[in-house]
């Protein structure tokens, strides 16, 4: 066991510390990994693209984008959804999880990679090849519902509107 300096420091006798930190550990890495699962099945029913856990210094999910693809602006457009978003040093983009989200804040991280990803790359599920275009879950019909929204809009508000008077 190591104290808060990193030097190894023995856990006083009988103590049930080590064991509820080994619970704990446990614990988070099958919430990120049940987050990052969620996230990956958001990302394949809605834009088509892949993604996988990475566990590091920060928990992210790791953005499997076309090759070509402008990680940076991405990366930046995602983060402006207030979701943190960040390239690292091959390129790739990195969206920032936490075993604390809740489902809404899972939701919300999904919501904004699809946006983005939908918006600067015009990616859609039925656009990948093999892609599965039937949503299956509640999630995942959500997820869809909100991207054709999203289009609606976006091709209604691009044509012209009649002036005020």
């Amino acid at each position: 066991m190591r104290n808060s300096q990193g030097e190894a420091s023995a856990a006083p006798e009988g103590s049930n510390v080590p064991g509820a930190q080994r619970q704990l550990l446990a614990a988070t890495r099958a919430t990120l990994s049940a987050i990052g699962a969620d996230v990956r099945a958001g990302l394949l029913e809605t834009v088509g693209i892949e993604s996988k856990l990475a566990e590091g210094e920060r928990a992210s999910v790791v953005l499997e984008l076309p090759s070509g693809t402008d990680t940076e602006s991405v990366a930046r457009a995602i983060d402006m959804e207030n979701v943190e978003a960040w390239c690292d040093e091959e390129g790739r983009v990195h969206v920032a999880i936490s075993p604390w989200y809740s489902t809404k804040d899972v939701d919300q991280t999904v919501l904004s990679i699809i946006k983005v990803v939908h918006v600067l790359l015009g990616l859609h599920a039925s656009d990948q090849q093999g892609a599965r275009t039937q949503p299956k879950g509640l999630v995942q019909r959500f997820l869809a519902s909100m991207v054709e929204i999203m289009l609606l809009q976006k091709r209604f508000g691009q044509e012209k509107k009649p002036p005020a008077k």
